[in-house]
């Protein structure tokens, strides 16, 4: 017998309004904090749709911290679900991230090279001319110890000289780009899309074949207007969303830096 609250002709995806009734039933303390909600199998039986359909809501739940899953358990109410939203302090140097709350990131250097030379598209947006040499390195975020974003950065190797060889400052690149280089970024361009993973990211993000990656493009320029970072940064879509900031200026509302919340 299916729940009457899920009305299956409304234009609203089935699995956001299976979320929004479990949201309700676990507000209304049906399951008490930190208790256990129906198995899958239960849910798929109570509500009538597919086990596709519950997993969805339940990733909903989940990226709204409202529910904690954990793998051969199942599914609790979070201890503390009316803070589901931590912001990440988002760094003019673009990739870097620093998280406001109880969760933790942190970041894992998985290579770092000097190349003489690289893509096009990376010596247009750095506007370099052809053949000179650049830094890149990969970093792979971790929020609680989760995988939840791969960074990928070019940055002019003269403006760097030897990063390649000592690396980064606590793996964190503004810290490094400040203390060792004194260089600052004042004005960073953003540019986000959602994008497939190829098989290495989800290996390194230990996702699946239909997840969906949020890739945000950045360039950072220093004050004389000179490229500093090029970056490709790929957010696991289902356990990040983003907020995008207007301030008025002048008249004007200008955009803010977006930031993620998890």
């Amino acid at each position: 017998m299916g729940n009457k609250s899920i009305n299956r002709d409304s234009p609203v995806p089935v699995y956001y309004q299976v979320a929004a009734d479990l949201r309700s039933r676990i507000i209304h303390g049906e399951w008490g904090m930190n208790g256990q909600i129906p198995s899958e199998n239960e849910l798929v039986q109570q509500y009538e749709f597919s086990r596709v359909t519950i997993r969805q809501a339940l990733a909903e739940l989940e990226k709204d911290g409202i529910i904690k899953r954990y793998r051969g358990k199942g599914a609790f109410v979070n201890e503390n679900p009316s803070q589901f939203l931590h912001e990440l302090k988002y760094s003019l140097v673009t990739g870097n991230y620093e998280l406001q709350g109880e969760q933790r990131m942190r970041a894992e250097v998985l290579e770092i090279v000097k190349f003489p030379d690289t893509y096009k598209a990376v010596e247009w947006a750095l506007e370099l001319e052809p053949g000179s040499a650049v830094v890149y390195f990969k970093r792979l975020f971790y929020l609680d110890e989760k995988p939840i974003a791969i960074g990928k950065s070019w940055l002019p190797a003269d403006l760097v000289p030897g990063l390649e060889e000592e690396g980064l400052i606590n793996n964190s690149l503004s810290k490094t780009i400040t203390e060792r280089y004194h260089l600052n970024a004042v004005h960073v361009d953003d540019v986000l899309e959602t994008v497939r993973p190829t098989m290495n990211e989800i290996k390194l993000l230990d996702a699946t074949y239909d997840s969906t990656l949020i890739l945000i493009k950045g360039l950072s320029r220093l004050d004389n207007g000179r490229p500093l970072e090029y970056s490709n940064t790929y957010w696991l879509g289902d356990r990040v969303r983003f907020r995008i900031s207007l301030a008025r200026d002048n008249g004007e509302f200008i955009m803010q830096p977006a930031m993620p919340r998890i």
